[in-house]
């Protein structure tokens, strides 16, 4: 991931939770990539931990929590990223209801992440659909196109 922020002339960084309130502020950041691997290899439920030292640390969940409600910020959450994202309540967002606290759902209602029927890994190559009206940052101008994308799980 570092080597594409290179190229896309990003700036990296990689702070931990323990970092954020003692020597790094989100004010500065506009984008924020969870990634996977980062805890336990990419399992599932391994994010609890990073999830768990976010939520339970009321200076550290105060700052993703601005980050989250500023207009100004994305996030992207790619494997053990993404069950870390439905853990802090970011997706899904609610319909129509604007970017914050309010486009959360209630924690009982997010999604977890489980196995699935097969019990194995499987990988496709899937059709996605992106909304018209998409609010996403990345798929800026790209809304009703059809493309095609890997899933793994």
């Amino acid at each position: 991931m570092i080597c594409i922020f290179l190229v896309t002339f990003l700036d990296p960084c990689r702070p931990t939770p323990s970092r954020v309130p003692l020597t790094l502020s989100l004010d500065t950041f506009r984008g924020i990539i969870f990634v996977g691997g980062f805890s336990y290899a990419d399992t599932l439920d391994s994010a609890k931990g990073w999830a768990g030292s976010i939520r339970f640390n009321s200076r550290v969940q105060e700052q993703f929590q601005a980050f989250y409600n500023r207009q100004d910020t994305w996030s992207l959450g790619i494997c053990n990223g993404c069950q870390l994202m439905a853990l802090l309540g970011w997706v899904p967002a609610t319909a129509g209801s604007g970017k914050g606290v309010q486009a959360q759902l209630p924690d009982l209602e997010q999604p977890r992440f489980v196995h699935n029927k097969s019990g194995r890994f499987e990988s496709r190559y899937v059709m996605v659909k992106i909304a018209q009206d998409t609010p996403s940052v990345l798929l800026k101008g790209m809304g009703g196109a059809q493309v095609c994308a890997w899933e793994s799980y």
